[in-house]
């Protein structure tokens, strides 16, 4: 056995999935770090569209989508508790904004 085996290699499995992320987390502020100049206004839009798009699709593959299936046994309305998980995560998300833009908190 290696000194980085452990086990069955299932802790291999694990930190190999925790290194992914965090690789992909540390290059990227890097890559921020080191622009010294401002980004154009065009380069600003296709990076924060580009970031909207892979939050958007990590959601539905890892969060929607496994909803949907984890309550088929309610057969045609089984879209029912991810449909209202996602509406009560974008109300809990706006309250904020929806407080403070009443003109007596201002």
């Amino acid at each position: 056995m290696k000194f980085w085996q452990f086990g069955n290699g299932n802790l291999n499995i694990t930190m190999i999935g925790i290194l992914i992320p965090f690789l992909g987390t540390v290059l990227g502020s890097v890559c921020v770090f080191f622009m010294k100049k401002k980004l154009s206004r065009f380069t600003e839009r296709v990076l924060v569209g580009f970031a909207s798009g892979v939050m958007t699709t990590a959601s539905i593959w890892s969060l929607i989508i496994p909803a949907i299936e984890q309550s088929k046994a309610m057969g045609k309305f089984s879209f029912l508790p991810a449909f209202t998980g996602f509406w009560i995560g974008i109300l809990f998300l706006s309250f904020p904004f929806w407080i403070a833009s009443f003109p007596i908190f201002i």
